[in-house]
């Protein structure tokens, strides 16, 4: 992946943690994530797209054990330190 991708990668990984979203729902957190991996995957070059899709999903990953993965009737809850 070029160095702009990685860092993006990283930026995300900086963005998910849960003093930036304590106070905010679900669905915000949740609109963000997408249009952030969105924004990469569009701007990312053909040949880094296999990579960039298993780090990806690596922060898919750390987005599920940070406990942010909730049922659709639960987007509209706001983030507490205890989620």
């Amino acid at each position: 992946m070029r160095d702009a991708t990685t860092i993006a990668i990283g930026e995300i990984y900086q963005g998910i943690r849960h003093e930036h979203w304590h106070g905010k729902t679900f669905r915000q957190f949740w609109e963000w994530f997408n249009g952030r991996c969105i924004q990469i995957v569009g701007a990312a070059g053909a040949d880094e797209l296999d990579a960039l899709d298993t780090a990806l999903m690596d922060v898919r990953a750390a987005v599920e054990e940070a406990g942010y993965l909730v049922s659709s009737d639960r987007l509209d809850e706001r983030i507490t330190p205890a989620d």
